[in-house]
């Protein structure tokens, strides 16, 4: 046995030791993530004796020389963004997501009926859906409306859609869809109903050959074949300790978090070996606080750290949880009560505990990897939404942390990657990056030490005192093996680097470039970002709100939508009804309330032929307010006809309120409910008198509060026969 430690110890712990072991505290392969990710144990730490423990802390050895190979990069990598192309195969892995991912899915079931109409029922997730943000056509972004219907150019026809598209949330209280049924009741019976699995049926109609028309639209829909569907979705909810009323086993409301504590323990959790019972709430609670935090980036601030991210239920748990705990600067803990947590790691760190020196019975140090060996250029890759939720690489030109000159001109370049499957933000993931890159540059080694050694059993940094040199490092620590023949125990460390504080002007690169989708090229201007929006209160008590936008050039018509934000989480897009005030200016409202919410609006227009521009830029207020600062005076313009030959004259005009605020018009003929750039049509009809008659027409225009504009006001003269 002692031979065959020997051996297991030798790749990770010996004087050939390097760095890249240790390259983060939770790849060392210490017990606990041994017992969670290749064990399974329900409980953490068994009270065994130390023979006991020598035995199975080989297989802890083992499990840190596959963590190893992952982060040498032998070990296959997750990568979320294949996920979002749709598929066909006949033995397809379970999809599991966690944060926003963007998803296309297997096509489960695929089938003509009619001739005309084409039916794709689309597997995305497994689990329950919080919600469905975007939807894409051939990766163009498309509006559903509630009845599933397409209402996006050139999808939209009158009366109904070219496309319909229908959603189920995955709950597990599925049913057999009621259109496949109808279409194939041979093929689909009340027996398929995909329980469990969020998942999409689409129907495609084709406007067939009868006539040039039929054609022209059918080429202009499908000449690309059929247009795969992808969505933007909000995935699992999960249990959040912190909300009142729920109970440590998690039995109560869930809800959509990316907080990427909270998001760790879920993963965890949905193994079957672990219960509700083996997590520790309240350590999970006060550090997803901590992940909520604002922290500081180049842009502004954000959450410390979140985590979007796919994979394969296949994919081996060690896997998933050490890349999705790298991806979110995190380790699991033991605590005091043999219980699981997860811990955000620092880059100043808090010794656990002190190992003195005279404990110390050998001591095997490197003062860092050969130069040869050692990195000395950073890379990073995270899931970038601003690159269509690709796994993208960040450009760290000119970021001094990432890049040793020195050692690049003396031995040349060792590339050190860093890859973050489940980080969805290029702040995050420098941060992360470069205490990875720090670590694997460190002095490392192996202390032996008697049994005292086994105090630091189910810790991850300690104090360690350096014979000799009269210093003690703070260092992360691998699990201790115990020799028992000797009486000793071996801890292999890595020296914990000193960083200075993250400064994000100097220290963060920008992300890199939103691109928009990609799949054809727009014959129209992208809009400006709306210039404003507003939210009002009509006289009735309802409510409404509104966005205002300029056309561009060839733009028939025009689509805008927005979204609200709930509990720091956007909402999916919602529609809205458009017109013009007939020029350039265009407003868009709907029946909603959204005071005291974030908002976001943008807008996009579309040509005869129903091709359509890339969204604009969003609009964003935070939060939406009702103002009842007084509106300015409406607009009056009028003409007057007529002779005195008839003895007749007619005035008419419009009085129109541009004022965003507007609630109610009132006028000599109206009062009533008001939009900005609606006209109100007047009319008087006055027969010519003896003398001149001055006619003025009055208008006032009021917030929702009912405080009044300045009266506008508008005179005509209709001139008088001069005799009597």
């Amino acid at each position: 046995m002692k031979h065959i430690r020997k051996v297991l110890l030798a790749g990770i712990c010996l004087p050939a030791l390097t760095s890249h072991a240790f390259a983060d505290p939770v790849s060392i392969g210490s017990f606990v993530i041994s017992a969670l990710l290749s064990v399974g144990a329900g409980s953490i730490l068994p009270a065994v004796s130390a023979a006991v423990i020598g035995n199975v802390v080989i297989g802890a050895a083992v499990v840190g020389l596959s963590l190893l190979s992952s982060i040498r990069g032998q070990a296959p990598k997750i990568d979320p963004g294949q996920f979002k192309s749709t598929f066909e195969s006949g033995d397809s892995s379970e999809i599991r997501a966690v944060g926003r991912v963007r998803v296309g899915g297997l096509k489960a079931f695929g089938n003509t009926s009619g001739g005309k109409n084409r039916y794709r029922l689309i597997c995305h997730t497994r689990g329950k859906v919080t919600a469905v943000e975007q939807h894409f056509l051939g990766e163009r972004e498309v509006k559903v409306e509630p009845n599933g219907a397409v209402s996006s150019p050139p999808w939209a026809r009158k009366n109904g859609s070219w496309v319909t598209i229908k959603n189920k949330v995955g709950d597990g209280t599925e049913t057999a869809w009621p259109d496949l049924v109808s279409a194939f009741p041979t093929l689909w019976t009340a027996d398929h109903r995909l329980r469990g699995i969020a998942q999409s049926l689409v129907k495609y109609v084709s406007p067939g050959f009868d006539d040039e028309d039929a054609q022209k639209k059918f080429q202009q829909l499908y000449q690309g074949g059929v247009p795969d569907y992808e969505r933007v979705q909000l995935s699992e909810p999960v249990f959040d300790p912190r909300t009142t009323g729920q109970s440590a086993t998690g039995e109560g409301t869930w809800a959509y978090r990316d907080n990427g504590i909270l998001c760790g323990a879920h993963i965890l959790r949905s193994y079957p070996s672990l219960a509700a019972a083996d997590f520790d709430y309240a350590v999970i609670a006060t550090e997803a606080t901590k992940a909520d935090a604002l922290a500081a980036t180049r842009t502004g601030t954000e959450p410390r750290a979140r985590s979007w991210g796919m994979w394969t239920s296949e994919t081996p748990r060690g896997q998933v949880m050490e890349q999705f705990l790298r991806s979110i600067g995190a380790e699991i803990v033991q605590t005091d009560d043999n219980r699981i947590a997860l811990r955000l790691i620092d880059d100043v760190r808090v010794p656990e505990i002190t190992i003195p020196a005279r404990h110390v019975i050998d001591l095997q140090y490197r003062s860092g990897p050969e130069s040869v060996e050692r990195p000395n250029i950073c890379r990073v890759k995270y899931y970038s939404p601003e690159r269509n939720y690709e796994m993208s690489e960040i450009d760290l030109t000119g970021i001094a942390w990432a890049r040793v000159q020195e050692e690049i001109d003396r031995v040349g370049e060792q590339i050190y990657d860093v890859d973050l499957p489940f980080c969805p933000s290029a702040a995050q993931a420098q941060r992360i990056a470069r205490r990875l890159f720090a670590l694997a540059r460190a002095d490392a080694g192996v202390l032996k030490t008697n049994f005292v050694g086994m105090a630091a059993w189910g810790k991850t940094v300690a104090a360690i005192e350096i014979p000799d040199l009269d210093i003690i490092e703070t260092c992360a620590i691998g699990a201790p093996r115990v020799n028992d023949d000797e009486g000793t125990v071996e801890i292999p460390f890595v020296v914990w680097p000193t960083l200075p504080p993250w400064n994000p002007s100097t220290d963060e690169a920008l992300p890199p470039p939103e691109v928009p989708d990609m799949s054809y090229e727009s014959e129209l201007d992208t809009p400006a970002r709306p210039s404003t929006a507003a939210v009002v209160r009509y006289p009735d008590g309802s409510y409404e709100t509104r966005v205002k936008f300029t056309a561009v050039a060839g733009g028939a018509s025009a689509e805008a939508v927005y979204r609200t934000y709930d509990g720091g989480e956007p909402k999916a897009y919602a529609s809205m009804t458009e017109y013009a005030d007939g020029g350039l200016v265009r407003y868009a409202y709907d029946a909603a309330n959204t005071a005291g919410k974030k908002a976001e609006f943008k807008c996009r227009f579309f040509n005869a032929d129903g091709d359509g521009s890339y969204f604009s830029p969003l609009l964003t207020i935070d939060p939406m307010v009702i103002d009842n600062t007084p509106c300015a005076a409406p607009e009056i313009a009028g003409t007057m006809e007529g002779s005195s030959s008839s003895g007749m004259y007619h005035i008419s005009g419009s009085i129109v309120s541009n004022d965003m605020r507007v609630a109610r018009l009132v006028t000599d003929d109206f009062n009533g409910p008001a939009r900005p750039g609606q006209s109100i049509a007047f009319s008087r009809n006055v027969s010519q008198g003896t003398y001149d008659e001055t006619i003025t027409i009055t208008a006032i225009a009021y917030t929702s509060d009912g405080t009044p504009s300045p009266t506008a006001s508008r005179t005509f003269t209709v001139p008088g026969t001069g005799h009597g």
